[in-house]
């Protein structure tokens, strides 16, 4: 996975959103990952990242409730956002954030390619680096929530210091794994058509059953449920309270498989080995599909 500042509106992160934070981030150290140390958002939320160089996961929560309606733009609530997310269902991927180095000049594109937007934020975010130290990061999102699809939707996020969050520390992690390769939406591929379109052009195209957007950081995948059982055989497909579009699935490529395999049978992780792949359970990810595949 190459430099991040390469892939102007590349996967930047998907928000694992959970309701037991803590419990999120033991289950992901005994995946083999190293998260960041906590920290929280002016709007009520609780965060950690799982970092690799040119994207990562950030595995987020609700801290503070009362916060909710703090930093709103146009009435909308990034906290309160991520409240209804779990109100109105399971835990899981509730949006994939796109990276931008000009969220300005981003936001101002793509709502002139039809894409509805609640607007502009800009906020600050205090951190402890590995050394101890305390710090600020500054951050500007454009935000790009569908109504009508409110579980696959994205913002664009500019970290405007960014050697505060591609911390080298907090790439390392014992299962080798170095980026996210692709996110998978349970959805009919038409549905996300236009809209991926919109933000791609004709990197977006069809691979069989499937809907590929190539972001030049990952790739976004569309299937169907049918697809979808065949495409991860002996994984319980994430829980969801009503049937919509929706991200299941996150590709991550690690440098070892069999470090993979001992990490997670030495701490008793639910998963699956299938041929070139190993597949973790959502129960023991946030209700995300974890897909371990060998990168070279």
């Amino acid at each position: 996975m190459a430099a991040v500042d390469q892939y102007p509106l590349g996967i930047d992160h998907p928000l694992v959103t959970v309701r037991d934070h803590a419990g999120a981030l033991e289950q992901y150290r005994k995946m083999g990952f190293v998260p960041s140390p906590v920290s929280y958002h002016p709007w009520g939320s609780v965060t950690s990242l799982v970092m690799f160089p040119g994207n990562f996961i950030e595995l987020i929560g609700i801290d503070d409730p009362a916060k909710f309606g703090t930093h709103s733009v146009n009435g909308f609530c990034f906290g309160r956002q991520l409240g209804q997310f779990l109100d109105r269902g399971e835990e899981g991927i509730s949006l994939v954030a796109l990276h931008s180095k000009n969220a300005d000049d981003d936001h101002a594109r793509l709502v002139a390619a039809g894409l509805p937007s609640q607007g502009r934020i800009d906020f600050r975010r205090s951190m402890t680096l590995p050394d101890g130290r305390d710090d600020e990061a500054v951050v500007s999102l454009a935000l790009f929530i569908d109504p009508r699809l409110p579980d696959a939707s994205n913002f664009i996020c500019h970290q405007h210091r960014p050697e505060l969050i591609w911390v080298k520390d907090w790439q390392r992690h014992p299962n080798g794994v170095e980026g996210i390769l692709a996110v998978t939406y349970l959805a009919e591929p038409e549905v996300l058509l236009a809209r991926w379109k919109a933000l791609y052009g004709d990197a977006v195209r069809y691979n069989g059953a499937v809907l590929q957007a190539d972001t030049r950081c990952g790739i976004l995948r569309a299937m169907d449920s049918a697809t979808a059982i065949q495409a991860y055989p002996g994984i319980a497909l994430p829980k969801v309270v009503q049937e919509r579009p929706h991200a299941i699935a996150l590709q991550v490529g690690t440098r070892s498989l069999d470090d993979v395999r001992s990490i997670l049978g030495r701490n008793g992780v639910a998963h699956v080995d299938l041929p070139e792949r190993v597949v973790v359970q959502p129960q023991a990810a946030g209700n995300v599909i974890l897909e371990f595949v060998q990168t070279l």
